[in-house]
């Protein structure tokens, strides 16, 4: 934990010497993350009676993603994201984002848009109080996803990013049995709000 504490304060005392604007050739590291806890609840009644029933599990949602800026605002942003769930196999998805960064003049604030599609294992979702943990061993959800945000610069290269988001995620199941065979085509979108970090390099 020591270790972790002093890789997070040289990198942030590196941050805040250098001088990165969104320029060509910078790196911006992002991380953004959500930690809760979803419940879900049921009552089932047939005419044998009436049955409810109550479960609560944690969950983890991390998102790591590096950028790199091809020219000054346009930046690849790659990302990666973990979602444990109590109870449930870790899972995880991969994204490759385009992102486009404006500093407005004389301010510490930035717009910022995003788009870009990925693949996953689970749907993730952080932003209400429910998250659905990995339920394949393929990478085969698709995952579009779209934001548009503003970051605050804390330091000359230390942001806050704040950021409303829109994912949809798309899967196709199908099963064969003795005399026929089941398919089923579902999409999921979500919409909320991510709260993370960047070091800009």
């Amino acid at each position: 934990m020591k270790s972790l504490i002093a890789i997070a304060a040289i990198l942030f005392g590196f941050a805040s010497m250098s001088n990165a604007q969104f320029k060509k050739g910078e790196v911006e590291l992002s991380l953004s993350g959500s930690l809760g806890s979803m419940t879900n609840k049921y009552t089932t009644t047939s005419t044998g009676g009436k049955w409810s029933n109550s479960e609560s599990n944690n969950y983890l949602f991390v998102s790591v993603m590096p950028g790199y800026y091809l020219v000054d605002g346009l930046s690849v942003e790659p990302e990666i994201g973990f979602l444990a769930v109590q109870h449930s196999e870790p899972a995880e998805y991969f994204l490759f984002n385009l992102s486009y960064t404006y500093l407005i003049p004389d301010t510490r604030e930035a717009l910022y848009a995003r788009a870009g599609y990925g693949i996953a294992n689970s749907v993730e979702m952080p932003y209400f109080s429910g998250a659905i943990g990995k339920f394949s061993d393929k990478l085969n959800v698709g995952v579009i996803n779209l934001g548009a945000g503003v970051k605050f610069l804390l330091t000359n290269s230390v942001a806050l990013r704040t950021e409303l988001n829109y994912r949809t995620h798309t899967w196709s199941n199908s099963v064969d049995y003795g005399y026929g065979s089941y398919s089923s085509d579902q999409t999921m979108s979500n919409f909320g709000l991510l709260i993370g970090f960047s070091i800009l390099l």
